[in-house]
């Protein structure tokens, strides 16, 4: 029998920092909170998977960050790598491939790694497959996948980063979301944002299903502060349309203030001791990414104060972290 032809695909996709309005892309949240939106930006920490093809039966699933290396078809009870299969599955892609997978964004970080793994996996599987998707759809069809995998409902916000670059501005209307392309200098945007690894991993599933329920349950305090949180992410989108930097920074505050409110863990000791770190050091502004509970923290800081408000991060034990805006979320290749 002859041999299949060597081939590799390798796809990579964007992490992101949510600036402001994070949790309110969790389905049915940003359609009960009126004016929801989410403000954030594409980073260059990035996820990366690779296709090699093999003469092998079944698929070799390996992740170097996790350790893991097995052979999968469909049918086996799921693996270390259970979001891997779901994508390969949902693909019907089931032998004759390596997928490799690994990751710059630390785990547990709040920058949406898994979801820039998701979108790594839909881009390296549709150039396998031949079956591509509009970003709308490609952002529909992760967000599904994912909440098949964690069992709970899940947001979009994470994927659109990564399929579409820069800053973006997401709202959430019936029938799915409205993205705009915020027009604010990147290389502007390197010396304001400053992201930096807290040390202490967390679980956004526990506090998201936290929050959903408690808002579908119509709780007066939970409706106020995520309003709060959509009222900060509308004002930072206009000021940073406007071109106002200096004016962004409080708008972080402002957000997280209202976020740290809406769940039981959202806001840790660690957490608030590096915030005031970084707002004595100089910063103007500084929130939790993502969930909350750990993870990365994002902080905006005045022109020359960079490496003032690192250095005081740095002496709390936080790793700052290279993640600059990029323009573009995903990069595609193909070797026959």
């Amino acid at each position: 029998m002859p041999k299949r032809e060597r081939r590799t695909i390798v796809a990579r996709a964007s992490a992101r920092v949510d600036l402001a309005g994070g949790s309110l892309d969790l389905w049915p949240v940003g359609l009960i909170v009126g004016g929801a939106c989410t403000v954030n930006v594409a980073v260059s920490l990035r996820a990366t998977v690779e296709l090699l093809r093999t003469d092998r039966p079944g698929l070799r699933l390996v992740s170097e960050d996790l350790g893991a290396d097995y052979l999968w078809k469909p049918g086996r009870a799921p693996g270390p790598l259970p979001l891997v299969e779901r994508f390969c599955q949902a693909f019907g892609l089931s032998e004759g491939w390596e997928v490799a997978a690994r990751s710059d964004v630390p785990p547990g970080s709040g920058l949406g790694g898994s979801s820039a793994l998701s979108v790594a996996l839909l881009l390296a599987l549709g150039a396998c497959t031949g079956r591509t998707m509009e970003k709308a759809g490609a952002a529909a069809f992760c967000r599904d996948l994912e909440a098949v995998n964690l069992g709970i409902p899940t947001g979009v916000q994470d994927f659109w980063p990564a399929l579409a670059g820069g800053v973006l501005c997401i709202r959430y209307e019936p029938g799915g979301e409205a993205v705009e392309r915020i027009p604010v200098s990147l290389a502007d945007l390197k010396t304001r944002l400053l992201v930096a690894y807290s040390g202490q991993s967390r679980v956004s599933a526990r506090t998201n299903w936290e929050l959903i329920k408690r808002c579908l349950n119509g709780d007066p305090k939970t409706r106020g502060h995520l309003a709060g949180v959509a009222a900060a992410a509308s004002e930072l989108r206009e000021r940073l349309c406007a071109g106002d930097l200096d004016g962004a920074g409080p708008l972080l505050t402002r957000e997280w203030e209202h976020r740290r409110q809406l769940a039981r863990g959202i806001s840790t000791p660690r957490v608030e001791r590096l915030l005031r770190a970084a707002r004595e050091a100089g910063a103007s502004g500084g929130k939790a990414c993502g969930a909350g509970g750990g993870g990365c923290l994002a902080f905006w800081v005045p022109q020359g104060a960079r490496w003032k408000v690192a250095q005081a991060l740095e002496r709390e034990g936080a790793a700052v972290l290279e993640a600059r805006p990029v323009s573009r979320g995903h990069s595609l290749e193909v070797v026959p």
